[in-house]
């Protein structure tokens, strides 16, 4: 039987939204691959907006399978496909798909890996995303000031790296001496604020007045605005995600100047990154990113909490939510 995870009626609580269901394994077709999953990536924020029902473009028809990411092995393969064999190693990210013991894929929509591990579903895609925003977000540039908020999540440690391979200036933002010590532990990091220690805004703006040119920011508002002031010129403000946002019951009505006051005489921006709209991309960064791990120029941080079995799914969730993750939170099957 396949075990899974799915979205049984919209409710804002994990619990409430979610059940847990046996069925039985599929059967493929000729142009398919079965899958078993070993471990199975969070993405508390994104799932979070899917079992409230408010991503538009999710239709979402109950019982509703969800997660988007995971590795495993391959364990049947249909008739028709060449590209992989019974025993590889591979990841996939398709939503919809993830949180079960078993999933069906395409040839076109699996990726070859060298192990089924937990830093290679860091790897793909949050990895990837740190990739593409920094390249084709942020364009960031040898030697420019990179500030990022979430520093030491998924996220947040791989774009600290990358930025530090470009000879950057790098600020890295987080909230916890646990956080702090991880990003002290990639040796990547010129200035660390722990905004329970400092106080944010006074940092930024006495060490990076006019000085940021690119704010990385996945919190959103008194982050957002702290990045905002202080651009440089031509400085880009990147928005990944909206965390404070979406944790409140409803979107903070901002009375004040709109938005270009603060940046036009600066010619500066302010842009947002969604990974899907650069697909073609994705292998590029794949690939790149593969051959950093495996020669030892990237670190890849996997919370160490351990979360086992489709039942772990909603308390990792809560987890990751309540903002005590240090690295990628993944659940191992």
């Amino acid at each position: 039987m396949n075990k899974q995870l799915v979205i049984h009626k919209f409710s804002e609580y994990i619990q409430e939204a979610s059940s847990i269901i046996e069925t039985p394994i599929p059967k493929i077709k000729a142009s398919q691959i079965l899958i078993k999953n070993k471990f199975l990536g969070i993405n508390a924020i994104y799932d979070r907006e899917l079992y409230k029902g408010k991503i538009p473009y999710i239709n979402v028809q109950f019982p509703y399978v969800f997660g988007v990411e995971a590795v495993g092995i391959v364990v049947e393969v249909g008739s028709n496909i060449t590209n992989v064999k019974i025993g590889d190693a591979v990841s996939t990210v398709k939503v919809g798909t993830a949180y079960q013991e078993y999933q069906i894929i395409t040839k076109e929509e699996v990726v070859k890996i060298p192990e089924p591990t937990a830093e290679y579903l860091t790897l793909n895609p949050t990895g990837v995303s740190a990739y593409l925003a920094i390249k084709n977000t942020a364009e960031l540039k040898n030697g420019e000031t990179i500030v990022v908020s979430a520093a030491s999540g998924g996220l947040g440690h791989i774009v600290v790296q990358l930025a530090k391979q470009k000879n950057c200036h790098v600020v890295a933002i987080c909230g916890k001496p646990e956080k702090e010590n991880l990003l002290k532990n990639l040796g990547c990091c010129d200035r660390i604020i722990n905004y329970n220690k400092e106080d944010l805004i006074t940092v930024l703006n006495k060490e990076y007045t006019n000085k940021i040119d690119v704010g990385f920011d996945s919190v959103g508002t008194y982050m957002f605005d702290a990045f905002l002031q202080n651009l440089a010129p031509l400085g880009r403000l990147v928005v990944s995600g909206l965390a404070t946002e979406l944790t409140a019951p409803e979107f903070e009505q901002v009375h004040g100047p709109r938005v270009y006051e603060s940046i036009y005489w600066k010619g500066a921006s302010v842009r947002c990154f969604m990974n899907h709209l650069y697909k073609e991309q994705h292998p590029e960064a794949r690939n790149y990113l593969f051959q950093l791990y495996q020669e030892g120029k990237l670190q890849v941080k996997v919370d160490s909490t351990l979360f086992k079995g489709i039942e772990s799914i909603t308390t990792a969730s809560e987890y990751l939510l309540a903002g005590k993750s240090c690295g990628k939170v993944v659940v191992a099957l």
